[in-house]
């Protein structure tokens, strides 16, 4: 009897003791099984509707000099990578056989000069000769013609003389703009024909930036909208307007071309990529960091931070920019979601905040 007693007695201290352990460990377990996340604040952001593209920039001053005259290059004053400005000696092509020719036609010039001032006093004379009837008018009207004969080969020849002096001066060949050598073509010695390129000249005093947007934007695109440009050649992000738009969709990508132009931009150099953003509308909207939504089989869903506690809330998103989404509907500003760690989360998971 006593034995069982004693029995009994050790049964409710042990049953005693096992229901005070299993009232402790759901709090230690709940403790070890919550979830260490950090979190942020909805807050109001400015967000614009905006699509982006990348592009290249093109010169629109970049003449090819040629030869307006033929013969030797004997002097080469640049050459590729050379900064030039309007007006200065690029070449020079051998000057003699057209300083013969110079001289040749202002020799003629002069020879009929002579000529006609010496009809001109021959007619003065035969003139009065006529007046007092030593001569018939007959004489005087040779005498005439051959004067305004000679007048007009005067003026032949001296049109002769312009064009030999042309051809000279066309022996020196000079930049037409400012801007740099991007290729020299001849060499020393060799013999150029009419229209053969000497130089080509880039210059980035005005470019053109040539950019393919997609072409289910068609119809948003106008002439006229602003277009932020950004290259990387220069830390300078330009707005400038949309100049025109091409007619026919580029056929090998389906796309836009969308020209704008650049001027007044230094290092904007031609060639080089451009960024073009077209921002078509901008608003205020609650956001949150781009971290904090999470798909769910719901939808797109956060988890609003109450105590040691998150409630799944579903939102309707919107713009995403720059990190932070636009939240349409489903959370209001100030409310606190949670950040880092939100991918792990379900409704109602216990959680510790590390930092906020």
């Amino acid at each position: 009897m006593r034995n069982s007693i004693k029995y009994i007695f050790v049964f409710t201290i042990f049953s005693i003791f096992l229901i005070g352990c299993s009232e402790k460990e759901p709090l230690a377990e709940k403790k070890k099984r919550a979830i260490y996340i950090t979190t942020a604040k909805a807050s109001l952001e400015s967000f614009e509707d905006k699509e982006s593209a990348i592009g290249s920039i093109r010169g629109i001053i970049d003449p090819t000099i040629a030869t307006e005259i033929s013969g030797k290059v004997i002097k080469l004053h640049a050459r590729t990578g050379s900064i030039v400005n309007k007006g200065d000696l690029l070449a020079e092509i051998e000057q003699k056989d057209y300083q013969f020719q110079l001289s040749l036609a202002k020799a003629e010039v002069r020879k009929l000069e002579a000529r006609l001032a010496n009809q001109e006093k021959n007619y003065l004379r035969n003139l009065s000769l006529v007046d007092k009837k030593f001569i018939s008018s007959n004489a005087l009207d040779v005498i005439i013609t051959e004067k305004n004969e000679t007048f007009e080969e005067l003026e032949i020849s001296q049109s002769k003389k312009n064009i030999a002096q042309s051809n000279f001066e066309k022996t020196k060949i000079y930049a037409p703009i400012s801007g740099a050598i991007e290729k020299q073509i001849p060499s020393i010695g060799d013999f150029l024909k009419i229209g053969d390129p000497v130089f080509q000249i880039i210059s980035n005093k005005k470019l053109r930036a040539h950019i393919p947007f997609p072409e289910k934007l068609a119809r948003k695109l106008k002439s006229g909208i602003p277009i932020k440009l950004k290259t990387p050649t220069s830390k300078n992000e330009i707005t400038v307007k949309i100049a025109e738009l091409k007619p026919q969709l580029m056929s090998d990508s389906r796309s836009i071309d969308i020209i704008a132009d650049i001027e007044g931009q230094p290092e904007w150099q031609p060639g080089a990529s451009v960024k073009g953003t077209v921002i078509f509308s901008s608003r205020k909207g609650v956001a949150v960091p781009e971290q904090s939504v999470v798909l769910r089989p719901v939808g797109q869903v956060v988890y609003i931070v109450n105590n040691d506690k998150v409630e799944q809330r579903k939102v309707t998103i919107g713009i995403n920019q720059d990190g932070v989404i636009e939240i349409l509907s489903g959370l209001e500003e100030n409310e606190v979601v949670a950040l880092d760690g939100a991918a792990y989360l379900t409704d109602q998971t216990s959680i510790n905040i590390s930092s906020p």
